[in-house]
């Protein structure tokens, strides 16, 4: 059974992965569509970056407090919600405000900031000790094929297409993603009877960045690649 959970964690977030890509593609394409402006082409990776960091600090907070794959699933289910209310609204207004389809990225970015850190911590959950180092190989492996494969077939689509149909699609991926994530099962471990303070929860990762070198230059590459893989996909979307 832990078997069929942890195939369905890697689909899962395989179609979560490609969707986000997706998902940048068509906002960019949206954007530009809208406003024609390098300045809000230039939101996008600032809101993106910066609200997946507001959202990281938060985490702990919900991390400790609710079971993992309950965290997961709400995550995947209020983006595809989220995606479900951007398709309507640039299906019924084509010459909309660029504001709002900001204020949607930001909080598909909040969710995406409290995601991430889960599906890395349901593998010990799913996976026996011994085979936690291949399965985060595996998983490792999975994630940037998609990467490297969904960027090119995004802006495929994209010169195929049209942004509204991309998002339309990322619906869809983000709708499958969440049904796998939902076949998971776990054995969710109780919360402590005395939660950690607030403080407490987002102070430990903070102690550990600032105590373990490693973690520290991991968090800091892993930041500038977010942020430079979104600046350079948009001028070349542009450029095309």
């Amino acid at each position: 059974m832990k078997n069929l959970s942890f195939r369905c964690l890697w689909i899962g977030q395989a179609f979560a992965n490609l969707g986000d890509i997706f998902c940048v593609v068509g906002l960019i394409s949206l954007l530009y569509t809208l406003t024609g402006s390098a300045f809000y082409l230039s939101l996008l990776p600032f809101t993106t970056t910066i609200f997946r960091f507001f959202s990281s600090l938060l985490a702990p907070l919900i991390i400790d407090r609710f079971p993992l794959k309950r965290i997961l699933v709400q995550s995947q289910w209020w983006k595809t919600i989220l995606l479900v209310c951007l398709g309507i609204y640039i299906t019924s207004f084509n010459h909309g405000f660029s504001v709002a389809v900001i204020f949607f990225i930001a909080l598909i970015s909040l969710l995406d900031g409290v995601a991430a850190p889960v599906s890395a911590a349901l593998v010990p959950q799913l996976v026996p000790k011994e085979r936690r180092m291949k399965a985060n190989g595996f998983l490792n492996v999975i994630t940037q094929t998609i990467f490297v494969a969904g960027w090119p077939l995004g802006s495929l689509l994209l010169i195929s297409t049209n942004s509204s149909f991309i998002i339309w699609l990322t619906v869809m991926l983000f709708a499958v993603s969440t049904i796998y994530t939902v076949r998971i099962e776990v054995s969710e471990q109780t919360t402590d009877s005395v939660a950690p303070s607030n403080w407490s929860s987002i102070k430990s990762g903070w102690v550990a960045i600032r105590q373990i070198p490693t973690i520290r230059t991991l968090i800091s590459i892993d930041f500038m690649t977010t942020l430079a893989s979104s600046v350079w996909v948009a001028a070349v979307i542009i450029y095309m």
